[in-house]
């Protein structure tokens, strides 16, 4: 996977992520075998935290906007 994943992708990269833990903590697999799905693991981590990262940057500037919306719309009326 390369450059930022996105958003659309996170809920697939978050059922990998639980495959590879499964296959990690499972009996069988070679040194490299569990190394190559250690890396994949931190790959799709690290992808998946700027998704949720990002979002929470949205959600801050939302909330420090406003939301674009009156926060009590009845306030102008009054």
């Amino acid at each position: 996977m390369t450059g930022p994943m996105s958003e659309t992708r996170l809920e697939g990269a978050l059922e990998r992520l639980g495959e590879i833990v499964e296959q990690l903590e499972g009996d069988g697999l070679e040194l490299d075998e569990s190394l190559a799905l250690f890396e994949e693991g931190v790959r799709l981590l690290r992808g998946a935290e700027a998704v949720l990262d990002g979002a929470e940057e949205r959600i801050r500037l939302l909330v420090e906007e406003g939301g674009g919306f009156r926060q009590d719309p009845m306030a102008e009326e009054r």
